[in-house]
């Protein structure tokens, strides 16, 4: 008789080979009826497991490891819970739990208490920096992890929304409505979504025959004092469109305008390079492009997951984005 194995098991039940090792090393969560399933068939099928992975196997935990960043802004908050919801419909597949800590800044505390624990058989990061310490930590220790959005560090599997071509997208369609000089607010400059937006920018310009100008292009516009600052600049050089790089700057902007009686379409159109909650309640109601964040958080746990089987895995980018024409372009 032929020696069965984990993946002829899986199949005959119809389960994942994750269910199948749970059921057969009673660790992790699975329900009794499909527990006992797996069970009966590898003893009608005499299965033996291979001493060897059966170590391996013992070292799982089933809980994958989501690290999250201190924010307080509504757009970070509905980015991070969207993509949280698809993490976890992820894991859920291959029967994994999420494991969710929160970092303040590019630090390392919280993740080596869990690595140092072995609570977790993988890392999910949500935000990276540059020169990221988590990033030094994880490879240190041989710990596989999958980062959610772009990363300067070389060798990092990446599953990241098409922020460049969205950015790209929206600019190029307003600029053949018309847009002839638009100005660009943008938050942290060392943020890397930050850098991806404005390279889709800027080349939608090229595309256009439009020269970048320096003095229209606007950082750290986090706060209203900065916006307010930066409004009256891009008014002064003759900017008809503010295009914003997420929902809270674009808000900032909006209010920024009311406050000083600049009419929005009339004298300035405003978009937004991210349309989260933020721009359901404004009004005008706002252009923007819009992501499938809970499929991004998805991909991101299927990727992590065949990481920790051995699988060989490779970057993905979520090209799915709409571009959304609203009251503030007309």
């Amino acid at each position: 008789m032929k020696k069965i194995t984990i993946d002829d098991i899986a199949e005959a039940v119809g389960v994942s080979k994750t269910t199948v090792s749970r059921a057969l090393s009673g660790k992790g969560r699975i329900s009794d009826a499909t527990k006992k399933r797996v069970i009966q068939y590898a003893e009608d099928h005499k299965y033996k497991p291979n001493v060897m992975a059966k170590g391996l196997a013992q070292k799982c935990t089933y809980n994958l490891a989501v690290v999250i960043p201190q924010e307080d802004t509504t757009s970070a908050l509905a980015f991070f819970h969207n993509c949280l919801v698809g993490i976890t419909t992820g894991a859920e597949k291959a029967s994994y739990d999420v494991l969710i800590t929160v970092e303040r800044g590019n630090r390392t505390d919280e993740l080596e208490r869990i690595i140092r624990n072995s609570k977790v058989d993988g890392v999910i990061l949500t935000r990276t920096f540059f020169e990221d310490k988590r990033i030094a930590y994880l490879r240190k220790n041989q710990v596989p992890y999958v980062v959610i959005g772009g990363s300067q560090a070389s060798d990092v599997i990446q599953v990241d929304n098409d922020n460049y071509g969205g950015s790209l997208a929206l600019t190029d369609a307003l600029l053949k409505k018309g847009i002839s000089k638009p100005a660009l607010f943008g938050g942290p400059s060392e943020h890397l979504v930050t850098t991806q937006r404005l390279q889709g920018f800027n080349e939608a310009l090229s595309q256009n025959g439009i020269e970048e100008d320096y003095d229209l292009v606007f950082y750290d516009t986090q706060d209203e004092k900065t916006m307010s600052e930066d409004v009256d600049k891009a008014m002064a050089a003759g900017a008809d469109c503010f295009f914003c790089m997420d929902d809270d700057i674009a808000d900032r902007a909006l209010d920024a305008c009311k406050n000083k009686g600049i009419w929005v379409p009339q004298q300035i159109s405003i978009a937004s390079f991210y349309d989260g909650p933020v721009l359901m309640r404004t009004s005008p109601k706002i252009t923007a492009v819009s992501f499938d964040e809970r499929r991004l958080g998805e991909m991101a746990a299927e990727t992590l997951i065949k990481m920790i089987a051995g699988e060989k895995v490779s970057d993905i980018t979520a090209d799915a984005f709409e571009l959304n024409f609203r009251e503030s372009t007309l």
